[in-house]
C-alpha cells in the first residue's frame, strides 16, 4: 500500500470511527427524552382518559406506538455503534455451537412454530465470539422471520469453499426479496418489506456487515420473491483482487 493509499485510508478510518461516535451520542442522549414522553403519554392514556374522545386516545396511542418505535432505532443504533467500535478479540470460534444456541434461542420465542434448522458440524473460525454471535442472531433472526409464513421452513447455515477461502452460507425458503435490492440491504434502516409484513428497524445486516469487514472478510445476498434468500460471508481477507460470489 502506498503511502497516499495509507493516508487516505487512515483518513476514511477517522471518519468513520467520527460518524460511530457521532451516532452512539445522538442515539443515547435521545433516549431521556422519549423515556419522558413515553412517560406522559402514559399517565394521560390511564388517568385522563375520560376527558379525551375517541380520536384523542387515538392520537396519544400513535404518539405512544411512534415513540416505541424511535426507541426500538436507538436500540439499534447503538447495537450498530457497539459492532463498530467495541474492541476486537480473535479466538477459534465453534459457528455450529453459536448457530444452535442461537436456533434454540429463536425457537423459544416462537414454540408453536414448526421450522427445520439444518446447522452442519465442525463450523469454526478464528474471530471474536461475541461480534460472530451477533452475526449469527441477525441472519438466522432474519431468515426465521422471513419464513413466518412457511408451513415447510427451513433454515440452513453451512460452508463451501471458494478458492481456498472459507465462505459461510445462511440460507433460507422464505419471503426473499427482488433481486436488484440486494446491493442496498446492507445499508442502515433500509427495508425491502413494509412493516406491516415484517416487523423490525433495518440495521440488523448493517450489523453483519460491519462485523464481517472488522474481519477482513466479505459479504453478498441473493434471493427472489417467494423463493427464499441466501446470504454468503467470510471471516478472514481473501488473496488479493478476491471477490466473494
Amino acid at each position: 500500500m502506498t503511502t497516499g493509499h495509507r493516508d487516505l485510508h487512515h483518513e476514511l478510518e477517522e471518519q468513520i470511527h467520527e460518524l460511530d461516535a457521532f451516532a452512539y451520542s445522538i442515539s443515547h442522549d435521545l433516549r431521556a427524552p422519549l423515556r419522558s414522553l413515553d412517560g406522559f403519554s402514559q399517565i394521560l392514556l390511564e388517568e385522563h382518559a375520560a376527558g379525551l374522545d375517541d380520536e384523542g386516545r387515538r392520537y396519544l396511542e400513535r404518539i405512544r406506538a411512534n415513540v416505541e418505535r424511535m426507541t426500538e432505532m436507538m436500540d439499534a443504533l447503538l447495537e450498530l455503534s457497539s459492532a463498530a467500535r467495541s474492541q476486537l478479540h480473535r479466538e477459534r470460534t465453534d459457528l455450529s455451537a453459536l448457530a444452535r444456541d442461537v436456533a434454540a434461542e429463536l425457537t423459544a420465542t416462537d414454540p408453536g412454530r414448526s421450522v427445520r434448522f439444518a446447522i452442519a458440524d465442525g463450523l469454526s473460525a478464528p474471530g471474536d465470539p461475541h461480534l460472530i454471535r451477533m452475526v449469527l442472531q441477525n441472519l438466522l433472526g432474519n431468515a426465521f422471520k422471513f419464513t413466518g409464513r412457511r408451513a415447510d421452513a427451513l433454515i440452513e447455515f453451512d460452508t463451501e469453499r471458494q478458492d481456498g477461502v472459507d465462505v459461510y452460507t445462511v440460507r433460507d425458503n422464505g419471503a426473499g426479496f427482488e433481486p436488484g435490492h440486494a446491493d442496498r440491504m446492507f445499508d442502515p434502516f433500509q427495508r425491502l418489506h413494509l412493516a406491516s409484513e415484517f416487523e423490525g428497524t433495518g440495521v440488523g445486516l448493517a450489523i453483519v456487515r460491519r462485523v464481517v469487514t472488522r474481519h477482513g472478510g466479505q459479504i453478498t445476498a441473493a434471493g427472489a420473491p417467494d423463493e427464499g434468500a441466501v446470504v454468503r460471508f467470510t471471516l478472514a481477507p481473501g488473496p488479493a483482487g478476491w471477490e466473494l460470489r
